[in-house]
């Protein structure tokens, strides 16, 4: 059995020591160095945190200028293309019209040979009539 003696006192005022010493040297300093870790692992982790979200919104912020840098590309190809249209347009007509003066030039140069010649041919068909008359009837030379 249990007998309450002095070796009792002794033993729990030895316990007590022992408790404020380990507790002083050691339990103490453990503490303090995980609460320390703690807070660096807080503030570690809060900082991740705000570069997370520093990143998110580059990432974002990089993805709305890509998707306005490839709008205006967009637009600048369909403007361009327009223009080129336009330009085309206008070259064509341009064109047409030299070649509408060509041909009407042509013809007109055409049409003058023609009565040029119709002249020239319209003095010399009686002469011809009469080589081609002879001809046929025998009377040729």
């Amino acid at each position: 059995m249990i007998d309450v003696n002095i070796s009792m006192v002794i033993q729990l005022i030895n316990f007590f020591i022992v408790l404020a010493v380990l507790n002083a040297v050691l339990y103490r300093p453990i503490r303090a160095v995980i609460k320390k870790r703690g807070q660096r692992m807080a503030a570690q982790l809060s900082d991740v945190e705000n570069f997370t979200a520093q990143a998110r919104e580059k990432i974002k912020s990089y993805e709305d200028a890509l998707t306005a840098a490839r709008q205006n590309g967009v637009d600048i190809r369909a403007r361009l293309k327009d223009e080129g249209f336009q330009e085309e347009a206008v070259l064509l007509e341009n064109a047409n019209s030299a070649a509408a003066q060509h041909l009407k030039a042509a013809r007109n140069d055409a049409a003058s040979q023609v009565r040029a010649s119709q002249k020239a041919l319209t003095s010399r068909v009686e002469d011809y009539a009469q080589k081609v008359t002879k001809k046929v009837v025998g009377w040729a030379v």
